[in-house]
């Protein structure tokens, strides 16, 4: 029995969805922007003599990308799930089938054997009984 995912979404689902991919997106561009501008003035203050005026905006752009990362790693999880799924699963069906193909005389082999064992086994008697 398949089970759809819509059995296992609520119903604000596609809403959160969306807005954790935007959020995420808008806050890491915010982040990536305050950082640049704080590294900047940071490495541009090393000729000048002067302490770095703007360096504060790395500690303001730092949580902010990672924040915005996290919450596109949420937002887009279920997408990269699907494409990792999708690009192993015929190379998982191609190594089980090869592995099938491969062993399937070495599996009959066996078994004959076991069988003829088995067959030997029950239609001789042994020559004197052990205690």
């Amino acid at each position: 029995m398949l089970i759809s995912m819509s059995a296992f979404q609520t119903p604000q689902h596609q809403v959160s969805r969306w807005f954790l991919r935007g959020a995420g997106l808008l806050l890491a561009a915010v982040g990536a922007v305050f950082l640049v501008i704080g590294l900047a003035g940071f490495f541009s203050a090393f000729g000048t003599g002067e302490p770095p005026r703007l360096f504060w905006c790395c500690f303001v752009g730092m949580p902010l990308l990672f924040v915005g990362g996290a919450m596109c790693m949420f937002g887009f999880m279920g997408a990269v799930a699907r494409y990792v799924a999708a690009e192993q699963v015929p190379v998982a069906r191609d190594a089980a089938n090869d592995l099938a193909a491969g062993t399937q005389d070495a599996i009959k082999t066996v078994a004959r054997a076991a069988a003829e064992g088995m067959s030997e086994g029950l239609n001789h008697a042994p020559a004197e009984k052990r205690p």
